[in-house]
């Protein structure tokens, strides 16, 4: 009898863990905009959409941006250098302070509540307040 139960509860154990795995899983689809324009030209926007189980699924992707913006010059936090950031990677402490409250003359969505957009160089990221998590990249938004 007591070698039936190791292996049932061996086997409880291991689907479980798959479980919590597959649960866990983040999913990216990939989409390519195409927009031809009165003049001839054409844009093309690649967006990659990442869901999780967070709440912000409609919020959770990569945009690099083919319409860009006129702005001023970035003013970088002291000792700040530049780098990319991913949606899931979080942003140093100084940067969050860096925020981007003229999101909508840039065409960029209202962020939900705890969540702001922050100016990275020539990138905007939609980031959690609390801990700098990225939810959102839109990257070459800026001149």
């Amino acid at each position: 009898m007591r070698s039936l139960i190791v292996p049932a509860a061996l086997a409880l154990c291991l689907g479980s863990a798959s479980f919590v795995g597959t649960a866990l899983a983040q999913d990216s689809e990939k989409s390519t905009t195409t927009v031809a324009n009165p003049d001839g030209s054409v844009d093309k926007t690649t967006t990659t959409t990442t869901t999780a189980n967070d709440g912000y699924a409609t919020y959770r992707k990569t945009v690099t941006s083919k319409k860009h913006y006129d702005a001023a010059a970035f003013q970088a936090p002291s000792g700040y250098t530049y780098s990319r950031f991913a949606v899931g990677q979080h942003v140093p402490q100084s940067l969050i302070a860096v925020q981007l409250n003229d999101y909508q003359n840039y065409a960029l969505v209202t962020p939900p509540s705890g969540l702001t957009w922050i100016r990275n160089g020539n990138d905007a990221l939609l980031i959690d307040a609390n801990t700098g998590e990225v939810i959102q990249a839109d990257y070459d938004l800026f001149d």
